[in-house]
C-alpha cells in the first residue's frame, strides 16, 4: 500500500467520525428548537414573577411606613398618658398621706376592741377645705382600717 492509499484511508475515517458528530449535533440543536418556545414562556413568566415581586416589595415598604408612622404616633401618646397616670398617682399618694394625717390627728384614742369607728371628720375647719373627691378617698381610708 502506497502512503497515498494510506491517507485516503484516514481522510475517509476522519470523515466519517466527523458526519457521526454532526449527526449527534443535529438532533441535539433540534431538541434545543423544539424546547426554546417552552424556554420562552418560562422566561417570560419569570419576568412577570420578578415584576410583580418588585411591585410587592415597593407595597410593603410603603404599608412599612404608614405603619411606623402611626405607632411612633400612638407610642407619644402612650407616653403621654403614661406621664399623666404618673401625676395623677403621685398626686393621689400625697393626698391619701395627707388625709391619713390628717385622720390620725383627728381619731380620738381607742379603748374597746370592739368600739364602734366614728365617721371621717378633719378637725376644726378642714372639713370645708376637702374637696368630695378628697372626702370619698378618706371615707375608703377609714373603711380599709
Amino acid at each position: 500500500m502506497t502512503l497515498l492509499v494510506v491517507l485516503d484511508i484516514v481522510v475517509a475515517v476522519l470523515l466519517t467520525a466527523t458526519i457521526g458528530f454532526c449527526m449527534v449535533l443535529n438532533r441535539r440543536l433540534a431538541a434545543l428548537r423544539r424546547n426554546e418556545a417552552e424556554l420562552k414562556q418560562v422566561l417570560a413568566k419569570f419576568n412577570q414573577a420578578a415584576e410583580q415581586a418588585e411591585t410587592g416589595i415597593a407595597r410593603l415598604k410603603e404599608a412599612g411606613s404608614v405603619t411606623a408612622a402611626a405607632l411612633r404616633e400612638r407610642i407619644g401618646e402612650a407616653k403621654a398618658l403614661r406621664d399623666d397616670l404618673a401625676f395623677v398617682t403621685e398626686r393621689g399618694d400625697r393626698i391619701a398621706s395627707e388625709l391619713s394625717r390628717k385622720l390620725t390627728g383627728a381619731r380620738p384614742a381607742q379603748t374597746g376592741a370592739a368600739a364602734p369607728r366614728p365617721a371621717p371628720r378633719a378637725s376644726g375647719g378642714d372639713a370645708r377645705n376637702l374637696s368630695g373627691v378628697e372626702r370619698e378617698l378618706l371615707a375608703a381610708l377609714e373603711q380599709a382600717r
